[in-house]
């Protein structure tokens, strides 16, 4: 793989940038008579706070100034917040929202130096407002106002060094292609063994002249469909036809038919309705602000194929029926006290009877918490609420999505939280935190260390249909490689059994999405998006299959680019939401595969189904559906007899007991006798 690798020292052109908006600053606009300029938060890739002096999310001032923050319809379709991230040495100023809004926000900044503003429910959007000194410069940035720096063996470095090397900050095509990994077709490795089906990739930066939203405003995204078989991108799907109802498309689900495909569109307000086969949409419905991630209930009952949709401008988990070729909101559940802004949720592998919910922030600052909730009902069953005085909860910080499935006989899920750096495992069935496993790491290889010492963010986190291993997907907001990986931005491979990490595997820039598809013959793919790159990558995490992760590697990067007219350096890019068809996950392959042979799935997709091995057609099934197997070798023998012996007595969550075999917190007499009821 063809990789760019910049260090903290490279120049490469964002000097340039700052001259501009020096120049910008001079003949721009203001915004009002009493502040130097007007930041409007936009859709736009890379430019997310467009300023008005100088059309870049840059803006450049003099001490005891003003800058407004807008956030209204002119530049975007959804609620955000304003949230001060990183300030420098002797500044006492703060901002920060305890919920997204619409409106006007203003910050008066007090000290010379360099200030990052985010929004928390988009965390990688960006502005950057430098404060000059009475000299007319501006301060370097120092290792005690940012911590990475200290790690690069800098006490501080200028400040166009530091945002030279920012991937978030990347406001027109020369700037993308400087920062982002914006691959050709020499830099394109095909994996040796094919996947099954497609892998469908939310490009959400891409560029589509023409598609607007109601107010003709241009907005970004397309959705690209990989064929598994080839690697060959087989077509692109486009908002023209969505009636304004699309924008930054993010995340998406197919229906148990594989007929149609749900996307949500994370900077509006909507969800559309997708035939799989034409790329066509064919209805669109709004479910409120910022919809992220989609998941069907595969429940048996009346809400069996319903949709669930995380709203993170807001505190509701919405469902959606699909009834005679139409979308409907049927009900809506808050996901934890007061407010919650939930985002990449998961149903428990099977039959997805509870909803494990990241809600990634709880009022003013970082601090989050996870719920589990009955699905059918709605209820909150249990809140893990953080706490910086708990050494498992205090990591509950920005969490922002959950991967599940059983482990070793055990509902388990794994959350990722941006600004701790750390994947959170729960014990869905004892409703406990087990651990926490540090997955970023900083410039000199280190790891632990919380969001501003790595500037890295693990995002998706799902774990593997085969329960072995978990892929975290770890975003870097800057083009600075760091060991042990190599490179920028990676994903963490985490063994299911040891819950630790056994490889870091390289990644293109801004690493987002990660999914899991079927590899043909066995075994499963991990594909991952990159929103700062125009390839989709495929690691195998075992691919000598021996059952151990370390030599997991990235064995394909497929470019997604493919010369769509005006797209210019965003084509392909922006990679996030990532769907493989058929989706292999516990619960939701079964009831495709029962579909099959009854005249519902068109032939393409029984050909997909035929390709499957038993394990991938029933993947718990096949690991254990044996009552007194405790070992999940599908036999019952003297090592489960053995296994409960051993573990006698109270279940403790620190201490998972797999051999608890009628749930009731204890390993006795009644799990020893379904072992021997049930000896084979």
């Amino acid at each position: 793989m063809s990789m760019k690798k910049h260090s903290y020292a490279d120049g490469y052109g964002f000097g340039r940038i700052i001259l501009l908006v020096c120049v910008g600053i001079a003949v721009g606009n203001v915004a009002r008579a009493d502040s130097v300029d007007l930041m409007h938060l936009s859709d736009e890739p890379g430019n997310w706070f467009r300023s008005e002096a100088t059309g870049t999310p840059v803006s450049i001032i003099n001490a005891g100034e003003r800058i407004d923050f807008k956030i209204n319809n002119c530049c975007t379709n959804t609620r955000h917040t304003v949230t001060l991230l990183v300030r420098p040495d002797g500044s006492n100023v703060t901002m920060d929202q305890d919920s997204s809004q619409m409106g006007t926000l203003s910050l008066d900044f007090d000290v010379p130096g360099v200030y990052v503003l985010v929004c928390k429910i988009h965390p990688y959007m960006t502005a950057v407002v430098a404060v000059r000194d009475a000299a007319g410069n501006i301060p370097p940035v120092t290792a005690t106002s940012l911590p990475f720096i200290g790690h690069l063996g800098a006490p501080s470095l200028p400040a166009d060094v530091v945002l030279s090397v920012m991937t978030t900050v990347a406001p027109d095509d020369a700037a993308k292609l400087a920062k982002w990994d914006i691959l050709a077709a020499k830099d394109q490795v095909i994996p040796p063994v094919p996947g099954v089906g497609e892998v469908w990739i939310d490009t959400q930066f891409e560029r589509v002249p023409g598609q607007t939203d109601d107010g003709g405003v241009l907005k970004p995204g397309t959705i690209t469909v990989v064929d598994a078989a080839t690697f060959t991108v087989e077509r692109e799907i486009n908002g023209l036809d969505a009636q304004g109802m699309w924008n930054n498309p993010h995340n998406m689900w197919a229906n148990f038919a594989l007929d149609t495909i749900y996307n949500g569109n994370w900077f509006g307000k909507w969800i559309n309705k997708i035939d799989r086969t034409s790329g066509q949409i064919l209805t669109s419905i709004t479910v409120g602000e910022a919809p992220t991630h989609i998941i069907t209930i595969p429940t048996p009952g009346p809400q069996f194929g319903h949709l669930t949709i995380p709203i993170s401008a807001d505190n509701d988990l919405v469902k959606v029926a699909d009834v005679g070729g139409e979308l409907d909101i049927v009900e809506s559940a808050v996901t934890g006290e007061n407010r919650t802004h939930p985002h990449a949720h998961w149903l428990t592998c099977g039959t997805g009877e509870r909803t494990i919910v990241p809600n990634v922030f709880k009022g003013l600052g970082l601090a989050g918490s996870v719920s589990v909730m009955d699905t059918i009902s709605g209820q909150v069953l249990q809140e893990f609420l953080h706490d910086p005085n708990d050494p498992l909860r205090s990591a509950l910080l920005m969490p922002v999505a959950v991967g599940e499935c059983h482990v070793d006989g055990v509902s388990t899920a794994y959350v990722a939280n941006i600004a701790s750096g750390m994947v959170t495992v729960i014990d869905v069935d004892k409703l406990c935190i087990v651990k926490n496993i540090p997955v970023t790491l900083t410039p000199d290889g280190q790891s632990g260390f919380d969001l501003l010492h790595t500037l890295q963010a693990p995002i998706q986190t799902p774990v593997s249909p085969d329960e072995k291993w978990v892929a975290t997907a770890v975003l870097s907001l800057t083009t600075v490689p760091r060991p042990p990986a190599g490179s920028a931005d990676h994903v963490a491979i985490i063994d299911t059994s040891t819950n630790e990490i056994v490889k870091y595997v390289a990644t293109p820039a801004g690493t987002h999405g990660v999914n899991w598809g079927a590899k043909l013959g066995g075994g499963y793919y991990a594909y991952v998006s990159n929103q700062h790159a125009n390839v989709l990558t495929v690691i195998d995490p075992d691919p000598n299959g021996d059952s151990s992760g370390d030599d997991a590697a990235a064995v394909g990067t497929i470019l997604l680019a493919n010369a769509s007219e005006g797209a210019g350096a965003t084509d392909g890019t922006g990679g996030q939401g990532i769907e493989p068809i058929p989706m292999t996950h516990d619960g939701w392959i079964q009831r495709t595969v029962d579909l099959s042979g009854t005249g519902a799935l068109s032939a393409e997709v029984e050909s997909w189904i035929a390709a499957l091995t038993p394990e991938q057609k029933d993947p718990h099934g096949f690991h254990s559906d044996v009552p007194g197997d405790t070992t999940g070798d599908g036999l019952v023998n003297v090592h489960d007899l053995l296994a409960v012996i051993n573990q006698w007595g109270p279940c403790e969550c620190l201490e998972p007991c797999h051999t608890d075999l009628d749930d009731s917190g204890n390993v006795d007499v009644h799990d020893l006798l379904l072992v021997i009821t049930n000896w084979s």
